[in-house]
């Protein structure tokens, strides 16, 4: 009686390990972009789901960012989308609810570069420079790129820099001013964040661009 006892559990137990729904894995991609010179503000959203492979999938409640609801695009998979005039918000909501009807939130907090500039009207190619702004220093994850334009030349040199330190500051060596030919040179700032995050089983992620304005300096 007993091995048919043991061996009856073991039956249900297989049959109800086969019966179980298996969970669909979730993952939140998201991505945020400032223009400060249009104060125009874009954000986007995917949710996909599936067991091995995720897919992009709709949400019945849709997705919000900023309390505000987002539009649905198919285009091109299933994006949903916000975007409008608007001032850069130190931080960055996106909400939806899960398949209890719970709702959930993805927040991620970012700093904006207020006014920038360098010590100097005019960088020597042969000197290192200083670069300052308002605001926080760089932080974990985060990054800044350089873009300078320069019309007379037809030329555009980009400068990614990671630097993580207390002061709100970048010093480049003279072999990056190097890198600019002599001239009058246009650049401006892009500051960006990536952001990671488990939301009740859910892996989200975010990236968040700061353009910043334009500012012009010569190069002898």
């Amino acid at each position: 009686m007993k091995h048919i006892f043991f061996l009856t559990l073991s039956v249900l137990a297989f049959s109800l390990c086969q019966t179980a729904p298996a969970t669909k894995k979730r993952s939140l991609s998201c991505y945020v972009r400032y223009l400060e010179p249009e104060n125009q503000l874009r954000a986007e959203a995917t949710m996909r789901e599936g067991d091995a492979e995720l897919q992009p999938t709709q949400l019945a409640d849709g997705l919000l960012y900023q309390g505000k609801e987002m539009d649905l695009m198919t285009t091109q998979g299933i994006i949903y989308r916000w975007e409008g005039p608007s001032k850069f918000p130190a931080k960055h909501v996106f909400a939806w609810k899960d398949d209890k009807g719970q709702p959930q939130q993805f927040e991620m907090s970012f700093s904006p570069i207020l006014q920038f500039g360098f010590d100097s009207t005019t960088l020597s190619r042969k000197q290192p420079a200083k670069l300052r702004w308002e605001g926080t220093p760089l932080e974990k994850g985060e990054s800044m790129v350089l873009l300078w334009e320069n019309s007379t030349l037809n030329k555009t040199v980009p400068m990614e820099v990671i630097n993580l330190s207390s002061e709100a500051a970048i010093e480049f060596p003279s072999v990056k001013i190097a890198e600019l030919e002599p001239g009058t040179w246009t650049y401006y700032l892009v500051r960006k964040k990536l952001v990671k995050a488990n939301v009740n089983g859910v892996a989200a992620s975010g990236i968040i661009e700061h353009y910043t304005k334009n500012d012009t300096i010569q190069v002898k």
